[in-house]
């Protein structure tokens, strides 16, 4: 999901393979090349994947879903669709962001079987929860450097890859993020997210981190098949695990509407 889960993002993005040793050296990096480099390689025309969801919350209580995922374009121009399978009481929920000419937000729905329409999500609900799970609805997009000033912070090490930290700030033409700035992990050799921190507006402390791991090479694309988002604040996090996942298949164009998203049965 997506950041993001869009970026739940970038959140499922996928890598072209390319051999470790014909990564480019940046003798003098930039972050706005990084980042075009990054969205280069790993730009796919679509992704699907079937996954798991689980909530725990600071007492240390489990919730658990199941969902399916569509995608198609990449990044600015993306289109997602969500359906969860189960359990009983959320089977049908669906998920629908489409980009929307002319603005820097996507227009997003919510579909819920129980009251048999959909709902569209506000500009000013996009801090609220999705789902119930650590992420919100701003977290659902895919990230989109376009939209950010963004600077070469230095090098770190992450889990013993050696990273770009890279500080991405919303430029905020026509966005309304909830967020002042974020700060990427950049993994050098495969030019891959495994890390991002994410400070609200008006806060000095960061709020959430989200960590993608379990890195594979899945039809020649790089992908992080496990996601998670932590709360620093509230003390929960939400993990996402990403099962049978296929790139660039055809999807019908009917698959991202709204009549689908509303139908019984849809996916």
């Amino acid at each position: 999901m997506i950041r993001n889960l869009a970026k739940l993002l970038l959140s499922v993005a996928a890598a072209l393979l390319m051999p470790l040793y014909s990564t480019p050296t940046f003798a003098a990096p930039d972050a706005r090349a990084l980042l075009k480099e990054s969205e280069s390689r790993h730009r796919t025309k679509t992704q699907q994947y079937s996954g798991d969801l689980t909530v725990v919350n600071k007492e240390g209580k489990v919730r658990k879903k199941g969902w399916n995922s569509y995608r198609q374009g990449y990044a600015g121009d993306s289109k997602n669709l969500i359906r969860f399978t189960d359990p009983p009481e959320v089977k049908g929920v669906g998920f629908l962001s489409l980009p929307r000419p002319g603005s820097d937000n996507p227009d997003q729905w919510l579909y819920l079987p129980s009251m048999k329409r959909e709902r569209r999500i506000a500009p000013q609900d996009r801090d609220a929860s999705f789902v119930g799970t650590d992420f919100n609805y701003e977290d659902m997009e895919e990230f989109d450097h376009e939209k950010y000033k963004v600077s070469l912070q230095g090098e770190e090490t992450i889990d013993g890859q050696p990273c770009w930290v890279i500080t991405a700030i919303p430029l905020e033409k026509g966005s309304k993020s909830i967020y002042q700035k974020l700060i990427l992990y950049l993994r050098k050799d495969i030019l891959y997210l495994v890390r991002e921190d994410l400070i609200r507006k008006g806060e000095k402390e960061q709020a959430k981190r989200l960590i993608l791991s379990d890195i594979k090479n899945v039809e020649g694309h790089y992908v992080a098949a496990r996601m998670e988002m932590t709360d620093l604040k509230k003390g929960s996090h939400t993990t996402v695990t990403l099962k049978q996942i296929s790139f660039n298949r055809p999807q019908p164009a009917s698959r991202f509407t709204l009549q689908n998203l509303t139908r019984e049965g849809g996916d």
